[in-house]
């Protein structure tokens, strides 16, 4: 996982109630913890928390980390008319949806090469 070692990239994440959910979460926190990009809540800028909107609209770039075709993250930034950069949806990396809690490294690892293939272009 590279995405060229960015804290300017803003990473947010679904963090839904199912695997692929959670998928997206650990993936933009490993991306994170790799210095390779920023995560940021999403809720929070979903909800417009005092300063929330304003610092992803500040981030050189955004990506939304979707867990599933519904795009909750992607929707609720252009809600809000902050730019979505890149968007990842992890059931479209072959992983399907199901509520279970039980997924392989591996599978955080192919979200996060999804993303660090999404921003190469940016």
């Amino acid at each position: 996982m590279s995405c060229g070692g960015t804290k300017d990239l803003m990473l947010l994440a679904c963090s839904g109630g199912s695997n692929v959910g959670q998928i997206a979460n650990d993936a933009a926190r490993s991306l994170d913890s790799l210095g390779q990009g920023r995560m940021f809540c999403a809720v929070g800028v979903a909800l417009q928390m005092e300063g929330f909107p304003e610092a992803a609209r500040a981030a050189k770039a955004r990506v939304a980390i979707d867990g599933c075709e519904k795009g909750c993250v992607r929707k609720a930034l252009e809600a809000l008319a902050i730019p979505v950069d890149a968007q990842v949806v992890v059931t479209e990396l072959g992983i399907e949806k199901a509520h279970r809690f039980d997924y392989s490294p591996e599978e955080v690892a192919r979200v996060g090469d999804a993303v660090a293939k999404a921003v190469v272009a940016l």
